[in-house]
């Protein structure tokens, strides 16, 4: 079972960016889904568009997908700004703030006072004092908001339930509340107000969300999840016997190797050896012949010089 503590451990692993490996500073998401600051995916992204001459978009950190920003963005440094806010990093950031140090009430610190926080609205993503969740709670559409008390969520004794709030694409300040069926899309009260008052299935995001996991799709959905695990564990594994293949090869290789220049350094040596024993023999039947030439050429000096001047 899954302790309080390893759920932050958790939660601060998931915190860290990719590109400069520290807490998210402005998390923001590409279409493929993955998270990184503002500053550093910004960074990226002007070094690798200015490196590629590509104009169409970017490719993503990690997977390298493409992302395509259109025609809409003319500069560069405006790419990342405009990169939709990942909401579900920035609640477990709160989280973490929360955990790690006594929190005040933001509705106080707007009027430059400070006050110890006692609540936090998933909803709002605030911390509130005592007198301010009074206030909170007076306010007809913000009576249902979720409130979970901070000393309980230090200690790990109330669950943090993050990606509670999800903003709205075309009202970033507001955040989804209904969910189309006619049109299968999230919207807050302004979607659901103007874009979809003539669809005739509009229903709260709690009720749309609720047997989502005893749905048929969500049931086919996580079948092929399962199965594409399966697919990339057996695959994953054939990775790991082709390169336990490679390197017993490359072992093998090199031992070959290093007996065939064992026996060629043998064969070499051998070689020397009889060229050496060939050559020495040869000398010796040299300085032999030259001997024998020199000892009769002497011999017949002396002869020569023993005969009478007239008999030579």
């Amino acid at each position: 079972m899954a302790t309080p503590t390893k759920d932050i451990e958790h939660f601060n692993d998931l915190l860290t960016c990719t590109i400069c490996l520290e807490i998210f500073k402005v998390p923001k998401y590409l279409p493929c889904l993955h998270t990184f600051c503002e500053p550093c995916i910004n960074t990226y992204i002007v070094s690798s568009v200015e490196k590629r001459k590509i104009t169409e978009g970017f490719k993503c950190p990690v997977c390298r997908k493409l992302v395509s920003v259109g025609d809409k963005l003319e500069k560069l440094e405006s790419w990342a700004p405009s990169l939709p806010t990942n909401h579900f990093v920035t609640s477990m950031l709160d989280k973490r703030a929360i955990q790690k140090a006594e929190k005040m009430c933001d509705s106080c610190q707007l009027n430059k006072e400070s006050t110890k926080a006692k609540s936090w609205c998933t909803i709002c993503e605030e911390a509130f004092c005592d007198q301010c969740e009074k206030y909170h709670k007076n306010f007809k559409m913000l009576a249902r908001h979720k409130l979970l008390n901070i000393q309980e969520m230090q200690s790990g004794s109330t669950p943090f339930v993050v990606g509670e709030v999800q903003s709205c694409e075309e009202h970033p300040e507001k955040i989804v509340e209904f969910y189309c069926l006619d049109h299968s899309q999230p919207c807050c009260t302004s979607c659901a107000t103007l874009s979809h008052r003539k669809c005739e299935n509009v229903t709260s995001i709690q009720k749309a969300a609720s047997g989502i996991k005893q749905s048929t799709k969500a049931s086919v959905l996580s079948q092929r999840l399962r199965e594409y695990v399966i697919r990339l564990g057996e695959i994953i594994d054939d990775r790991n016997k082709n390169s336990t293949d490679v390197e017993n090869s490359t072992e093998e290789i090199k031992t070959r190797v290093t007996d065939m220049k064992t026996g060629i350094l043998k064969h070499i040596d051998s070689i020397e050896e009889t060229l050496i024993v060939e050559l020495t023999s040869t000398k010796k039947q040299i300085e032999i012949k030259l001997k024998d030439d020199i000892d009769r050429q002497c011999s017949r000096s002396r002869i020569r010089a023993a005969m009478p001047d007239g008999n030579q």
